[in-house]
């Protein structure tokens, strides 16, 4: 039994803010010159891509077979901080950057929620929660870096 058009269409969304998060970080990361923001939105970017990755197989899966996929989460650990961030302060295009990514994330967290209350499949819950869960951790780097650079 194949999902319901709503259920499709909800997931094609997230696929699209997946695309558009990805894209953020990856000028994001290029425009910085600063280690700390590179490794950030780098790791970031990362992270959107195998959601965009992940939800497109569930997004096919789902439309030929109605079949939840299974997502264990995230396999990219964020790199510790070098030597050379200590020496080096951010710009104001970063911390804004920075801002701007906190509001993505928390925009994909609350999508997240929308999606799982909208889910009867346990499978997909689980799915859904994980992701949402990997928004929230996104959500709490990007809070650590801006309280660390705002004082």
């Amino acid at each position: 039994m194949s999902q319901s058009k709503e259920m499709l269409d909800a997931i094609m969304r997230a696929i699209e803010l997946e695309k558009e998060t990805f894209d953020f970080f990856v000028k994001a990361e290029h425009k910085t010159f600063n280690p700390a923001g590179k490794r950030i939105f780098k790791w970031l970017a990362k992270i959107e891509e195998q959601h965009y990755i992940k939800l497109t197989e569930l997004y096919n899966s789902l439309h030929e077979g109605g079949r939840w996929v299974f997502y264990g989460g995230s396999t990219f650990e964020l790199v510790p901080a070098g030597e050379d961030e200590q020496r080096v302060k951010l710009d104001t295009d970063d911390i804004e950057a920075l801002r701007i990514a906190e509001k993505i994330e928390q925009r994909g967290m609350v999508f997240y929620e929308e999606l799982i209350a909208k889910t009867s499949d346990q499978d997909g819950k689980v799915m859904l929660e994980v992701l949402r869960n990997e928004e929230i951790e996104h959500l709490r780097v990007i809070r650590e870096k801006l309280q660390q650079l705002e004082g």
